[in-house]
């Protein structure tokens, strides 16, 4: 009697397990409940397109069936958002966090106290173009005109972006100067909190070029609002085929920018396993390509221990760039 009791019990156990939707009846785990990703921006920027798109392109394809609803958590380039996971959320297994370069530039700024080695990278999910943007009717009709302004005077220019000075957008606008022959730390910057913010900023008339990112400018650029001078890259966008790029312009310097999701330390090895899964899955279905293709990112994708060896190298490089640059001692 004792044994068909604690079988009983066992039976009830594993009962309640399917019941709460933790585990499916072949035995692999699944999340349960309300799903989160956490865009460390403001909304419009490129974080806040990771976690839409991949929320959209997850749910559309039926790879989770429960929703999955984006929180912008901005502050610090990403900081503050890795120390609330941290901190506060510890093991969540229904948690996705985006992640770019410019979270391992507020690494390597020594802006926070966290690296990758905190938390669990999961898989970069595409890349893109990083560019220059004007207002459609801004005295800089193209990249050489810029050129000219910031070697007759480097201050005459004011650039943004969604980054804090130093971080990824600041260094776009660096690493041109230093190609053009103009000291790095001489540009004018003015930091945002995301891509959309900067945008804003942009059309306002505020400032006079946005050194931000190909998707987080794509919906004005379709409608006329703004112009591209130029792409940071070698090779032309493969959507936006018509936009010049640094290299086609004489001057040779590229910024490729990845996308990507990472996870809370401390969450169970099985749930880790669904969401890379999931992910991997999710970059092969038409839903996505359709999300990647509207933003005109790139199809490149890394997953698991080769993504986690390739932000931990990134981070040891950018470090050392920053040096470089003068943004770092």
């Amino acid at each position: 009697m004792k044994r068909m009791g604690l079988l009983s019990l066992a039976v009830v156990a594993a009962v309640g397990l399917l019941a709460a939707g933790q585990w499916s009846a072949a035995g692999a785990w699944e999340p349960k409940g309300q799903l989160e990703c956490i865009a460390p921006a403001n909304p419009g920027g490129g974080w806040d397109a990771v976690c839409r798109s991949t929320s959209s392109a997850l749910q559309k394809s039926g790879i989770v069936k429960e929703t999955m609803y984006v929180t912008n958590m901005p502050g610090g380039s990403g900081a503050v958002a890795i120390a609330n996971v941290i901190t506060k959320r510890k093991g969540d297994t229904n948690l996705l966090v985006a992640a770019s370069n410019a979270l391992t530039f507020t690494m390597a700024l020594n802006r926070t106290t966290h690296t990758y080695k905190d938390i669990i990278p999961i898989a970069q999910i595409g890349a893109e173009i990083g560019g220059f943007f004007v207002k459609s009717d801004s005295k800089y009709k193209n990249l050489a005109d810029l050129i000219n302004a910031l070697k007759a005077d480097p201050k005459s220019v004011t650039f943004c972006g969604g980054s804090a000075p130093g971080g990824q957008d600041h260094i776009k606008a660096a690493l041109f100067a230093k190609a053009i022959g103009v000291e790095p730390t001489k540009i004018v910057y003015v930091p945002y909190q995301g891509g959309g913010e900067a945008l804003t900023s942009l059309l306002g008339g505020h400032t006079e070029v946005g050194a931000i990112d190909i998707s987080e400018a794509a919906g004005q650029f379709e409608a006329g609002k703004v112009r591209c001078l130029g792409l940071l890259s070698e090779k032309r966008s493969t959507k936006f085929k018509d936009i010049p790029t640094t290299y086609e312009q004489g001057v040779k310097v590229s910024y490729p920018i990845w996308r990507g999701v990472y996870m809370a330390p401390g969450t169970p090895t099985e749930a880790v396993k669904f969401w890379s899964e999931a992910i991997q899955k999710m970059v092969a279905t038409p839903e996505w390509a359709a999300e990647r293709e509207k933003m005109g990112w790139e199809p490149t994708y890394r997953f698991g221990d080769d993504f986690d060896k390739f932000v931990t190298a990134e981070l040891a490089t950018f470090k050392d760039l920053l040096k470089e640059l003068g943004f770092l001692k």
